[in-house]
């Protein structure tokens, strides 16, 4: 079975026996004259950081790997893109947040492989179910100009009994400016005169995240 190429081994037991580096081979299908697919399929892997880092791959570092060109580089990038929005479509079936992790798991697809910086606001029941979720802003805004009135006038028309902000460092460096700890302070204040939690503020990049909660700063 080790020596079988991907496409009949996946034929004969099935395409769960398959490793992840054979996974990439089978949609690399063909190679260049000096390197076989099993080598650009580790190349890929190699440049994404791990497989699990896969997501986060562009259009510009596939096309600078040897051997990939323009249409396989937008074939796997389809194939990436459907399996993101298969696993988002999965996480808001069962959109229950009790925990930092899972949150991030949730927001990951919308946030972490993001080029650009974005802000959320999840709006939950009393049962950590969300209402509702929306980005406030997109781009290279700053953490200090999201509006807490604004965030806590939303909750307040939705019934909120917690809500939750997550953003994006696209660098992934995920530590918190000042701009963020100013704001988490200000949100967290504010929230608890209104009589609405905030679970936590999150901040995610591609491989790491930082959870105000989980290093006890929600209520300094």
């Amino acid at each position: 079975m080790n020596d079988m190429m991907p496409r009949e081994k996946a034929l004969e037991y099935g395409i769960s026996s398959l490793n992840n580096n054979e996974l990439l081979a089978l949609i690399i299908k063909s190679a260049c004259r000096d390197r076989n697919v099993f080598e650009l399929a580790d190349e890929i892997i190699s440049m994404a950081n791990g497989f699990q880092n896969l997501l986060s791959l562009t259009y510009e570092e596939l096309t600078s790997i040897k051997g990939i060109k323009k249409a396989k580089a937008m074939e796997i990038l389809a194939i990436l893109e459907i399996s993101k929005r298969l696993s988002k479509v999965d996480r808001i079936c069962e959109p229950q947040l009790n925990s930092p992790s899972r949150v991030v798991e949730w927001l990951r697809f919308s946030l972490g492989y993001s080029l650009q910086e974005e802000f959320f606001a999840v709006y939950l029941n009393a049962r950590g179910a969300v209402i509702k979720s929306e980005v406030l802003y997109k781009g290279n805004s700053r953490t200090s100009s999201v509006g807490v009135d604004g965030i806590l006038r939303k909750a307040i028309l939705l019934k909120a009994s917690a809500l939750l902000v997550a953003h994006n460092h696209p660098s992934d460096n995920v530590e918190p400016s000042a701009a963020d700890i100013e704001l988490t302070k200000k949100l967290a204040s504010a929230s608890a005169l209104m009589g609405i939690a905030l679970f936590d503020h999150i901040i995610i990049g591609k491989s790491s995240y930082f959870s105000f909660k989980n290093h006890g700063l929600l209520d300094k």
